[in-house]
């Protein structure tokens, strides 16, 4: 490792230089930000009557010889607020639920990925629909985007594109199921990669600005992620300016298979935490973007280093599963199959060396 030291210095100090430039066009963008409706300041809710529900889901896998296996669980927090205070947290389908256990066969590693992923998602949200019949929440916050990501999307050739398609029309039914019983349905995005929030400022914004230093900031646009930049750019309490989940929906690898509801999708990003990044907040639009980013402000960011949703903190919690439960799982079919071919553990998990 000593060998290395040199070139970990000038790493480190490329970095350096890269994240000065973002402070100075984060800096820029603070100055243009009330020309441009960049950022918004806002107040925490008061939370006198509120309910909230927060939903994630947890999985844990392990392929063998001749299956697959895994074990996956959704759970929803539903967290009551009273004046300001959290009066009682109810649970579904309850505080210690049941993980769902499967075993496939023959699936290529990449359709095993995308079966796993897809099954996760779609628990999510059979269990956001049951929170929005039991519970008849005012908001229901699921853990990630409510859009399928496009690295989940099969192939149509592959053995598990049908799984995809139910997916799609699982997330319909959320969405529709949300308007009928007028709850705001959000995605809470704690680690965001995007960059359509710079792609905005590159292409909306610095278009129309005549300054000398445009070129070197569109430079800097070009190689950053929304929340390196917005990192500089808000402050606790503060959003950014709105802008469409994707600005062509009907080409959007995902959102084209939503039809017209694709087109309703919009994004901002709030920070709730002074030390943290950050959170990207998809929603549906017809909903005040204001009052939910003030109620999420509201419900996040008692740690001034940490500035997630309470209850998608909770439901986290709740889901999650650990790597031992997944080899007490696969301990328990052993004892009762026996030590078949199909289920030896692959090779790279029990070298002798």
């Amino acid at each position: 490792m000593e060998r290395l030291i040199p070139k970990i210095k000038e790493i480190a100090q490329k970095i350096n230089s890269t994240e000065e430039k973002r402070k100075r066009l984060a800096g820029f963008l603070k100055n243009m930000g009330p020309d441009f409706g960049l950022i918004h300041g806002l107040e925490p809710d008061p939370l006198k009557d509120l309910k909230v529900v927060g939903v994630d889901g947890g999985i844990a896998k392990k392929s063998l010889h001749g299956f697959d296996c895994m074990l996956v669980r959704a759970a929803g927090a539903c967290f009551h607020y009273k004046q300001g205070k959290i009066e009682k947290v109810d649970y579904l389908p309850s505080r210690i639920p049941l993980p769902k256990p499967e075993i496939i066969e023959a699936l290529s590693d990449m359709d095993w990925a995308y079966f796993t992923s897809i099954s996760r998602q779609r628990l999510e949200v059979k269990t956001a629909l049951d929170c929005i019949d039991k519970f008849k929440p005012d908001f229901l916050l699921m853990d990630g985007s409510i859009v399928p990501h496009y690295s989940d999307k099969p192939s149509r050739s592959s053995a598990v594109y049908e799984n995809y398609k139910e997916l799609i029309s699982d997330c319909k039914k959320l969405y529709m199921g949300a308007k009928d019983n007028d709850v705001c349905l959000l995605g809470v995005i704690e680690d965001s990669r995007g960059n359509s929030f710079c792609r905005m400022i590159r292409e909306d914004i610095l278009a129309k600005v005549k300054h000398n230093l445009v070129p070197e900031l569109e430079g800097i646009l070009e190689k950053t992620r929304d929340t390196n930049l917005l990192f500089w750019v808000l402050e606790k309490g503060e959003k950014s300016k709105t802008f469409p989940y994707s600005k062509k929906p009907e080409e959007h690898p995902v959102l084209r298979d939503f039809g017209d509801l694709g087109k309703n999708i919009f994004s901002f990003y709030l920070k709730t935490a002074k030390f943290d990044r950050p959170i990207k907040v998809d929603f549906l639009r017809g909903k005040d973007e204001n009052r939910i980013a003030s109620v999420l402000l509201a419900i996040s960011g008692h740690h001034s280093g940490y500035g997630l949703p309470a209850p998608l903190i909770e439901a986290d919690n709740v889901a999650k599963l650990s790597e031992n439960e997944i080899n007490n799982f696969y301990s328990h079919i052993l004892s009762f199959a026996g030590n078949t071919p199909s289920l030896m553990r692959l090779r790279r998990e029990q070298r002798p060396f």
